[in-house]
């Protein structure tokens, strides 16, 4: 396809600061105070689009929403259920339905998947979403050319509103009860829900809404009742707005539109709410509450980015092995993939090579490190490239709004796990400008390009912010179409907590003070979404028939022990710790019990099983023995065999800063 260029105007924006935006009147665009506007642009890569995503039910001027818990109602030859935590949600050409879903557990599995709920008819034939942030949308109706009415739905606001644009009627499933002045009940899928409607009118079939009015649908906990629920409730939420603190690695949202609603802090958020006293739901992540207010707000440990192992306390035995390890392993070191993936994995184990000889005092093996790097990593930073080859480069997707790296990888092309892909490049840029600063200028474009891409945006809507990144839940999402029943869904929580610590690597290298920022709330985040969700998860989130104490892929809807690669429990153990990295060393080492625990569960193969070598490495935080055994086994370990992203320098790496450090 013929490459074309984007007009000059479209400049990388970091933000700190994230609201909602229709599609008329743009998000603010504005960098945070104290922070300099960049100097690179998007108009520096070729234009092509590359996915063929069909016609996306979106406002024409609407950043297409990849990578969000609701792509699945906007992409795709059929809407898709979404979830709405704690609801689920499905829209239709002619309705939109609500439900509760019920819990089941397997050994497995813990579900909540959409079930019937209760569906409300529509006098429309189409639907689209017409506003967006990243907590919230906006869904609007039409018959013919005439607006019908909007709903929008948010995560932690477990009431769907929706908003008449002129008189309109709704037909439920159920039919409705009188519970007092303009509030009604219904019973559907063993489901009591309730609809608060001021000036509207029942007749028996429909619910009448005039021009303007408002009709507010909810799920009533069982110990809870309408009239409480109905009392909280003023007019429908419009939208949230995101705050952000680096330093104290706190969210704020905040539900706009409304003076009173009802919010559900998710399960992990402790104490993110206040005036808990509307009932709890039963939900696969455990129980939520409802809450009285508009905002929930909380802070999680604060983690700190690393690009280098602490081996200040090493011996010169152990330093020698390992320099001569990392010299034998650059050498053996085959030509690079040339896809996004499996190519940003090789150049950041190049720049931990490159690392290694750094921190261990060899000059001449950094030199020779950073060599191999550059000559690998520089095709990838000419914003040209893709002119000249289809491989080795990117492009900017008009239609998508992404950026995409040509030898697309895993549906990379249609915005999946973009975070990992690109924060394995961010990490090896980082690493090389360390050693080597003069090299910053000529890396500078594509890789302050493929941050925006992740995380910061860019200007007039080319690049959406926090693209991947989900505040109310505190992670990211993988999937950028999320064509699948159970919402989206994320795997590697490591990889996403390294792709947050290379942007933040970038950013320091780069002296861009506010995507810093950004990059260090996004990793504190994930990492404590990545213990309490996938690998440490709270006995009292993971219901009762479940057997796991690790959950390896995370949905909306949905927890599952599995992988999209392989069944075996080395694989499922280990794509939740690669690529153990230094940050890795800092927040998987925080409970050896737990390591244990999740060692044992992954059974006799786990060092010997798909990606076993990182269950090895996970296993030494486990304690003094498991250290000595992973140790013992590595030295036996062949170099040849490893996972493309590791190599066994590396690995004695990691064991030796386990040794080294404080309180062992």
């Amino acid at each position: 396809m013929t490459a074309r260029r984007l007009p000059a105007a479209l400049a990388v924006a970091a933000v700190l600061v994230f609201s909602g935006c229709t599609a008329t009147t743009p998000a603010d665009q504005a960098a945070p105070t104290g922070t300099a506007e960049p100097s690179t642009s998007i108009a520096a890569l070729p234009v092509e689009s590359v996915a063929d995503i069909g016609e996306a039910r979106l406002a024409e001027d609407l950043i297409p929403p990849t990578n969000r818990w609701y792509s699945g109602l906007v992409f795709g030859a059929q809407p898709q259920p979404v979830y709405p935590f704690p609801l689920a949600f499905a829209a239709d050409d002619d309705a939109f339905t609500v439900d509760l879903p019920a819990v089941t557990a397997t050994e497995k599995t813990i579900a909540a998947s959409f079930g019937a709920g209760l569906r409300i008819g529509l006098d429309a034939d189409r639907f689209a979403a017409v506003r967006a942030d990243p907590v919230s949308v906006t869904l609007r109706w039409w018959s013919g050319d005439d607006p019908i009415g909007d709903v929008t739905i948010a995560e932690g606001s477990p009431v769907v509103g929706f908003t008449a644009a002129r008189e309109s009627t709704l037909v439920p499933a159920a039919p409705l009860r009188s519970a007092g002045d303009d509030v009604w009940t219904a019973t559907a899928d063993d489901t009591a829900f309730g609809v608060v409607a001021r000036g509207a009118r029942w007749d028996g079939k429909a619910l009448t809404v005039p021009e303007g009015g408002h009709a507010q649908w909810f799920a009533i906990p069982e110990d809870s009742d309408v009239s409480a629920w109905a009392e909280a409730l003023d007019a429908p939420v419009d939208g949230v707005h995101v705050e952000t603190g680096a330093a104290s690695a706190s969210t704020r949202l905040t539900y706009t539109g409304t003076d009173s609603t009802v919010l559900v802090p998710f399960p992990t958020q402790a104490g993110a709410g206040s005036d808990c006293d509307l009932g709890t739901f039963a939900t696969a992540y455990g129980e939520a509450d409802a809450c009285r207010g508009t905002e929930l707000a909380w802070t999680v440990p604060e983690t700190s980015p690393r690009a280098a192992f602490d081996l200040g306390a090493i011996d010169d035995e152990t330093r020698a092995a390992i320099a001569a390890q990392a010299a034998a392993d650059l050498d053996a070191t085959p030509p690079l993939p040339a896809d996004t993936y499996y190519g940003g994995k090789a150049l950041a184990r190049l720049a931990a090579l490159l690392t290694l000889a750094r921190d261990l005092g060899d000059t001449a093996l950094a030199d020779r490190a950073a060599v191999r790097l550059w000559t690998e990593l520089a095709p990838w930073a000419e914003a040209d490239g893709c002119r000249e080859r289809d491989s080795r480069c990117f492009v900017y997707d008009d239609a998508l709004r992404t950026v995409v790296g040509k030898t697309p990888t895993f549906g990379s092309e249609e915005g999946n796990d973009h975070h990992f892909h690109y924060g394995y490049f961010l990490t090896a840029a980082a690493a090389l400008v360390a050693a080597q600063p003069e090299k910053a200028d000529a890396l500078a474009t594509v890789m302050d390009i493929l941050a925006a891409d992740i995380a910061a945006g860019a200007a007039e809507e080319a690049l959406p912010r926090l693209r991947v990144f989900d505040p109310y839940r505190g992670h990211s999402w993988a999937s950028g179409l999320s064509p699948f029943a159970d919402g989206n869904n994320q795997e590697s929580s490591s990889e996403a907590v390294a792709a947050w610590n290379g942007l933040a690597l970038w950013a320091e290298i780069r002296g861009d003070d506010g995507l810093a920022h950004t990059a260090r709330w996004l990793l504190s985040a994930e990492v404590a979404a990545a213990r309490a969700l996938w690998l440490e998860p709270d006995s009292d989130t993971l219901a009762e028939g479940f057997d796991h104490p690790v959950v390896s892929l995370t949905w909306g809807g949905k927890r599952d022990y599995a992988t999209w690669f392989s069944p075996e429990p080395s694989a499922i153990l280990g794509i939740q710790v690669l690529p153990l990295t230094p940050v890795a060393l800092d927040y998987l080492a925080q409970d050896p019990g737990r390591v244990a625990r999740n060692v044992a569960d992954a059974g006799p193969q786990a060092f010997s099983g798909p990606l076993g070598e990182y269950v090895l490495m996970y296993s030494a935080l486990g304690g003094a023995a498991p250290h000595a055994a992973a140790t013992e086994a590595l030295a036996a370990l062949p170099a040849d065999g490893l996972d493309d992203g590791n190599s066994k320098a590396v690995m004695m790496a990691w064991l030796a800063a386990i040794e080294a450090s404080p309180g062992r």
